[in-house]
This record gives structure tokens, sequence and C-alpha cells, in this order.
């Protein structure tokens, strides 16, 4: 089974494709919303067959992965159960973080072995290169033939295929949240804070990134326990009170700064900073 359908072919669905053929997989034919958008989708992964009416994506391809924004996926899935075709022959993927193959039910009950396929993976562009999949994890859950078959999927593309329990899916991605789109808030918040210490927004994001960097590279090298740096793992009463009087006039930073110096003071308590300091410093950041 290598001939493929995407049915939202946005940044996720083409950085899917072009993932995909560098492995040997045919695309056959994809859709978007909008017909600049399948224009330009089809020209990236150099396919004819582009539409904006996902039933005409149909017939060819017997793998078809549905892309779009998680609200559209319920929809599309009832309309697409209503086209006659046989759906024993499709192997049917979701790549919602939040959903369950469960959505997939009304194609499911056509004769279709459907399964959700979620890459713990960004992607900012169309043009996301395949590199971009090689070491991330991909969660499963659904039917036994789909997961099997997404296995080697994964596998190919360089990937590691994960299960989780589709109950687990809302906390899951939550997780996933946090640790990507809340990043990229945090860095804008923290750039916004040095905006008001006088910094060139420019200057700011330059400043900021070899320090997130250099972050990274602590974490990839051991685990977040060992990877925290900073005042608070040092115990330095004095460097968080002024910490917490300069952000005063910033009651959301404030705000964050507090319950994120929570977390990391959970991580330093267990690196045995004195029990003298650690309740010195939750009564300041809890307001207390």
């Amino acid at each position: 089974m290598s001939s493929v359908i995407i049915i939202g072919a946005g940044k996720l669905g083409c950085s899917l494709g072009l993932a995909l053929q560098a492995s040997g997989y045919s695309i056959e034919a994809i859709t978007c919303l909008h017909h600049d958008s399948a224009v330009e989708s089809g020209q990236i992964l150099k396919v004819s067959s582009f539409f904006n009416d996902p039933e005409l994506a149909l017939g060819s391809g017997n793998i078809i992965f549905l892309c779009p924004p998680d609200s559209q996926i319920k929809p599309l899935v009832r309309r697409l159960a209503k086209k006659k075709v046989d759906w024993s022959r499709y192997l049917v993927y979701h790549t919602s973080g939040l959903l369950s193959s469960a959505v997939l039910y009304p194609l499911k009950k056509q004769g279709a072995k459907v399964a959700s396929f979620h890459p713990i993976q960004s992607f900012a562009c169309k043009q996301t290169p395949p590199s971009h999949w090689k070491g991330i994890f991909i969660t499963l859950e659904g039917d036994e033939e789909a997961i099997a078959e997404a296995r080697k999927i994964i596998r190919t593309i360089g990937a590691h295929p994960l299960l989780i329990d589709q109950k687990n899916k809302p906390l899951y991605h939550a997780a996933c949240s946090l640790a990507s789109n809340h990043f990229i808030s945090l860095f804008s918040l923290a750039v916004e804070i040095l905006k008001e210490a006088g910094f060139e927004e420019l200057q700011a994001i330059k400043t900021l990134k070899p320090l997130v960097h250099g972050t990274w590279k602590n974490l990839k090298l051991t685990c977040p326990g060992l990877a925290l740096t900073g005042p608070i793992v040092r115990g330095d009463l004095m460097t968080i009170r002024q910490h917490l009087e300069a952000l005063q006039d910033f009651p959301l930073a404030l705000k964050i700064y507090q319950q994120l110096s929570l977390v990391a003071l959970s991580i330093a308590e267990k690196r045995g900073l004195k029990s003298s300091q650690i309740k010195a410093l939750k009564r300041w950041l809890q307001d207390k």
C-alpha cells in the first residue's frame, strides 16, 4: 500500500506529503479548502490532481490522510461517508492530536480501517523538509490493521510509532501544546519584557535566541531536572525578590513568572535545595 490521498494539504498535510514522497510513497491526489492553496500545494508536491472538493480526490490511492483543522474533521468524515465508494479498500488516518479515532466511525462503518496518526512536531510552513520528521514520535490508536500499516509508514519516514490510549488524548495534547505552542508564547512575552527594558524588538529576539538555543542543548544532553539553571535552583532569594519587584507593573508576566517558578522550585527541591530557602521562595511566589 503506497498510494496516498491527502485531504487538507496545508502546512502539516503538505509536509507529510513531502516526507512520504521522499520515502517512496506516491501522492495521488490532494485537496485544500481554497483554490489558491490547492494550486500551491500541488506545485510543491508536484501533483496534478488537486481539488477543493475532497470527494473528487477519492478513487485513486488506498491510504487517506485527513489533515484539516480539528473542528473540520467530524463534518468532513460524515460527508465522505456518504460517498458511494468501496471503503473497504481504504486505510483512513486523521492527524489530530486531540481527537480520537472514534471520530472516524462513519467511515469505519462503511468498511474502512481507521486510526489517529498524530506527529509530535510543529510545522510552520508547507515546505518543511522530510528531515523534520526524522527521530520524532507519532502517536497512534485505532484499528489493528490501520495501526500496523501506520507503523510501517512511520518507520519508513524515519520517525518512531507510539501507541496511546484514546481516553488520554486531550491530556496528552495539552502537554504537547505546553511544550511547543506555549513555549513560543513564553518567548514572545520575554521579548515584550525586554522591550520594556529598553531593547528594540529585533534586538530582543536576537538576544534571547542564543540563550534558548543553549538551554535546548543542555536539555538534549540530560533530563529537565539536571538541565535547569538560574536563580531558583541556586536558591538565590535576592535575585528572585528583585525579579518580582520589577514585574509588579506587568501583572500577566508576574503571574506567569510566579507559577513557572513554583514548578522550577519543585525541581530544585528534588535537587537538594535547603528547606529554609524553599519556604521563603514559596511564600514570595504565592504572595503569602
